[in-house]
């Protein structure tokens, strides 16, 4: 039995010098970690010593393998000065390879773990440039509802963005940029409390006016929603007026007018679909109210036209009940 063992163990001493010359092919216990490890992979024995080791493959352009080594250095010592770098070049790695939601990732873990760090804005812009690459891709739709799980993460990092930095340049942008993508995916509360933001917090901002036109289109668009009110229509009436008149911008005054008259036939249409009932049920007098009120508020739309024509009708009929009662 003794020998056995003897034997066993110069087998595993003659493996382990076949393998110290073979690249490092062998795994062994470290205390330090309590568990086997290759020592190819073996994190280094210092911070600065990982983070030139990283860095050679990343000026090398392996950059899989930097991202790699980088983060074994912030797992391994989070607490080194160099760490904050270290998190941030496995961001840049993941972004030069095109795995831009791993480079997001990485940016704001080091915005989350160094909140001190010196790269902050060159972090934000990063996130916000990722955030745009989500936000254009091409994207699935059903039924005017875009399906995509890019959108998804433009919001998420517009959001994440607005929350690093409120007070940044680049806070307003994201805010407006979540309102467009909210509302391209149909979350139209969402889409209108970020422009709302937007106008309340950053009234400086030189994106309020365009603001205000995107949360009354917004609203305008809700209420093409069979699940929301007329309120959302009436309100929407309300702001592209006030837009109408008071934007300095003449495209969006131009473009609000348009919306304005979209809207006016919309709830002509629907005010009048309540007069139709008033006719259908002979009861000309509530009927002639909304009529009235259609060609009064509405006048230009067809409905208004329509409406003009069944007051003529209408009070020819209502004249001649009361002649008829004297």
């Amino acid at each position: 039995m003794a020998k056995r063992i003897s034997r066993i163990f110069l087998f595993f001493i003659i493996l382990f010098a076949f393998s110290a010359t073979t690249s490092y092919a062998f795994w062994i216990w470290t205390p330090k970690t309590k568990k086997m490890i290759n020592p190819k992979h073996a994190v280094k024995d210092t911070p600065k010593e990982q983070f030139r080791w990283a860095m050679r493959f990343y000026d090398e352009g392996d950059f899989q393998r930097a991202a790699d080594e980088f983060i074994r250095l912030t797992d391994s010592y989070p607490d080194s000065d160099i760490a904050p770098d270290s998190q941030y070049y496995a961001g840049r790695a993941f972004e030069e390879l095109g795995k831009y939601w791993f480079a997001y990732q990485n940016y704001q873990k080091t915005i989350d773990n160094y909140p001190y760090t010196k790269r902050l804005d060159e972090l934000i812009e990063r996130e916000y440039r990722i955030a745009g690459i989500f936000e254009s891709q091409e994207t699935a739709k059903f039924m005017e509802f875009e399906l995509s799980d890019s959108m998804d993460k433009a919001a998420t990092i517009y959001s994440k963005i607005v929350d690093n930095s409120p007070f940044g340049p680049y806070a307003d942008k994201a805010l407006f940029k979540l309102g467009d993508v909210d509302r391209r995916m149909m979350k139209y509360d969402d889409a209108i409390a970020a422009y709302e933001r937007i106008i309340n917090d950053y009234p400086e901002s030189t994106l309020v006016p365009e603001a205000k036109y995107q949360l009354a289109y917004t609203k305008y668009e809700a209420s093409l929603d069979p699940e929301y009110d007329q309120e959302s229509t009436d309100q929407a009436l309300r702001e592209f007026k006030e837009i109408a008149k008071t934007t300095p911008v003449p495209a969006v005054a131009q473009e609000a007018d348009k919306v304005l008259e979209e809207l006016k036939a919309k709830k002509a249409e629907s005010t009048l679909k309540i007069a139709e009932f008033y006719d259908q049920q002979n009861k000309p007098v509530s009927a002639l109210i909304y009529y009235k009120t259609i060609v009064g508020k509405f006048s230009g739309t067809p409905a208004a036209e329509y409406a003009a024509k069944r007051i003529e009708v209408l009070e020819k009929k209502v004249n001649k009940a009361k002649k008829g009662k004297k």
